[in-house]
């Protein structure tokens, strides 16, 4: 039997619906079929479910145990107790009664949150919400589990949303939470929270309160407790569901862009080795502006390893490297960096402190006296090729930005390298000297970039700051008997 039939069962299989299993509970039955149109179990899976005791959690897990028989689930739960609030140990004994009276296996885990939150540098919250998760781990290889099910609901989902918004967000955030993710899975998440007190209360089933909910100590519970409120009784009275669908609109809308930033990136790429690609400028430019930012943080979620403290600031910010010059650098989070090369912008790890790396100094004239010819290959350049040639006024002057000519006669050597103090360059006709650093400064090159810019020099004399000028005083003129002309392959496409 091939993969596309064993799809096929599969998907037939889940669609099964004993007769048993009637009309009866309406509310049950929106859930079953939520879970089978998100695709969040089929049959046989093992299910761990997160259970905290308060009214979603106990909602969730009868839901999955009423659902077992019918679908051949085996049942788990996991509870974490932070230790923070003095009734924790209670909350744990409720879940675990729970668990041995519905024949569910039970997980417990005791993290001192606190602890990890000064330990790892991060807020309570942020802390609460890491140790969550590792447990939920923890206990679902422990449990054998496919699937681990939370119990977000509609409500958390509009929550989740405005907070992602008044934070700042790209389309990704706005999508809020999503119903699967991974081996995660949220069957209440199209389920307000007041139908679920309702349902719990409809069949007899209590829950624990948690008091640090009743407090607005947490972002969260103040978007929660005074802001949704005050929405939904001042402006609209279904804000929070609108909210949700919205951020449901959202999350389909963002998966349909990724889709189309991942085939436009996979065209704008000219490299993907290791930790470090190369996009083609041409390419890149091209593209609507959505799509360029799409493409950017797909591929620095992809190279930090998940986009940790990566912005919509830092993606614009790489965004406009491509519409710089050459020799332009950034230092991202997480230890990356992006560069302006010629023709191609790099993102890869960061080198910080590390000057452009050129062959070992030496005289490029040298070769080009002996062979009228000079071939040489830098990094971050290209390579460049040095030609001589005489010169006749009837010629005209190519003068890219990549490919100059030079007044050979007036220069007594060449070299490729990086700055140095005391390095000048001629600015205008009367051939007036300006330091390099001076010249810097006046185009807005940023600091942290001047040490890496490439430059061809005769000693202290730059001849050419690379991708920006060439001194005055090697300029071809009508006294100009030889030239020299310099192009940089690679960098010829931007000229």
């Amino acid at each position: 039997m091939d993969t596309k039939e064993k799809a096929l069962l599969q998907k037939a299989d889940c669609a099964k619906r004993p007769a048993e299993y009637g009309q009866s509970d309406r509310f049950a039955e929106r859930i079953r079929l939520y879970m089978e149109k998100e695709k969040m179990a089929c049959r046989g899976s093992r299910i761990l479910a997160a259970v905290s005791g308060g009214a979603d959690s106990v909602c969730l897990l009868m839901l999955l145990v009423r659902l077992r028989e019918i679908y051949g689930w085996q049942i788990g739960a996991v509870h974490v107790n932070h230790r923070i609030r003095k009734e924790a140990g209670e909350d744990a004994a409720f879940v675990k009664e729970l668990c041995e009276k519905w024949s569910v296996s039970f997980f417990l885990k005791e993290e001192d949150v606190r602890g990890k939150a000064a330990e790892w540098h991060m807020s309570e919250e942020e802390a609460g919400r890491t140790v969550r998760y590792q447990a939920f781990e923890e206990a679902a290889e422990r449990f054998g589990a496919d699937r681990i099910a939370v119990a977000h609901n509609r409500n958390d989902r509009a929550e989740t949303l405005l907070f992602h918004l008044f934070r700042g967000t790209g389309l990704k955030g706005m999508g809020s939470i999503r119903p699967v993710r991974g081996n995660i899975i949220r069957p209440l998440l199209d389920t307000g929270r007041d139908e679920i007190e309702a349902w719990l209360k409809k069949n007899g089933f209590s829950w624990r309160t948690d008091a640090s909910n009743e407090t607005d100590t947490y972002a969260r519970n103040r978007i929660r407790r005074q802001v949704l409120p005050y929405a939904e009784k001042e402006i609209c009275a279904e804000a929070g569901l609108h909210l949700a669908r919205a951020a449901e609109l959202l999350a389909r809308t963002s998966d349909y862009v990724d889709r189309q930033a991942r085939d436009a990136l996979d065209q704008c790429l000219i490299s993907y080795k290791g930790r470090e690609a190369r996009l083609d400028v041409q390419a890149f430019c091209g593209r609507e502006d959505l799509l360029q930012t799409q493409m950017l943080r797909l591929l620095l979620e992809e190279l930090s390893e998940g986009g940790r403290d990566i912005g919509q600031r830092h993606i614009r910010a790489v965004q406009e490297l491509f519409f710089r010059r050459s020799g332009r650098r950034l230092t991202l989070p997480g230890g990356l960096a992006a560069r302006r090369e010629f023709g191609q912008v790099v993102l890869g790890r960061s080198e910080e402190g590390t000057p452009q790396a050129f062959p070992a100094e030496k005289d490029l004239l040298e070769e080009v006296r002996k062979n009228g010819y000079a071939q040489v290959p830098a990094a971050g350049l290209g390579t460049l090729e040095i030609s001589l040639f005489p010169w006749e006024k009837s010629h005209g002057i190519e003068q890219k930005t990549y490919t100059k000519w030079l007044d050979y006669d007036r220069m007594k050597s060449l070299v490729l390298r990086t700055r140095r103090p005391g390095d000048y360059l001629a600015i205008n006709d009367r051939l007036q000297k300006k330091s390099l650093k001076e010249y810097l400064i006046q185009e807005k090159v940023p600091a942290a970039e001047r040490e890496a810019l490439p430059l061809l020099a005769d000693g202290s004399h730059i001849v050419w700051v690379i991708g920006h000028r060439i001194s005055s005083a090697v300029k071809v003129t009508g006294s100009t008997e030889r030239v020299l002309r310099i192009h940089i392959r690679g960098g010829k496409e931007n000229g």
